[in-house]
């Protein structure tokens, strides 16, 4: 039976290619499209005009499918026995190969779920780093905060203590300043009185 094909129908049957299939494989060669092509032309008077391509397919097709037959033939052949036997044999190795997969998969699953447990708890004890981290930058920025205002504070302090210390020396100057003005003027009396005195000793005596 031909695949059922969209667009224009071949120009031969499934009954020709099979032919073209058994003239090919007798002349000693591979069948495919374009051996058989040749075979169905010069054989079955089959028209030129025949994609190749399209035919390969089919002789692909019809192979798998001989080959299939041909198998299911010689298994119906075997004696019951024998399929029996062979049965018995698939299930065996079906629950043997069942089984191992079985076990590689329960060491597997083993094996991640003790993974996922480790990696869950390296991510809490991450998790505990990160918070204890966040605590102490906390902790850090009240002490910065603090040391700034108590900076602050200080140089309040600083800045009046200047201020003072400036009143103190004005008032030392403003001090030294009037005592150097009193010495002078000391010294000042001292001279005139000095002179009075000189005065006094050189005039003559007045009589009465």
């Amino acid at each position: 039976m031909t695949e059922k094909r969209s667009g224009r129908p071949p120009k031969y049957t499934e009954a020709q290619v099979l032919e073209g299939i058994e003239i090919v494989e007798r002349g000693g060669a591979i069948p495919t499209g374009d051996t058989v092509k040749k075979a169905m032309c010069i054989h079955l008077d089959v028209a030129g005009g025949i994609n190749a391509q399209s035919l390969d397919k089919e002789v692909q097709r019809l192979l798998k499918q001989r080959e299939q037959q041909r198998r299911e033939n010689l298994i119906g052949a075997l004696p019951a026995d024998a399929r029996d036997a062979v049965k018995e044999i698939g299930a065996l190795v079906e629950s043997a190969v069942l089984g191992h997969l079985g076990e590689q998969f329960g060491s597997l699953k083993m094996l991640s779920g003790k993974k996922i447990a480790e990696l869950k708890t390296d991510l809490g004890n991450q998790r505990e780093q990160i918070r204890e981290l966040l605590t102490r930058i906390d902790g850090k920025d009240a002490e910065i905060a603090d040391l700034e205002g108590k900076n602050h504070d200080l140089k309040q302090r600083l800045d009046a203590r200047n201020t003072e210390v400036a009143a103190l020396k004005a008032r030392l100057s403003e001090l030294e300043r009037d005592e150097d003005f009193r010495a002078r003027m000391i010294e000042v009396m001292k001279e005139t009185l000095g002179h009075h005195a000189i005065s006094d000793e050189k005039s003559p005596p007045v009589h009465a």
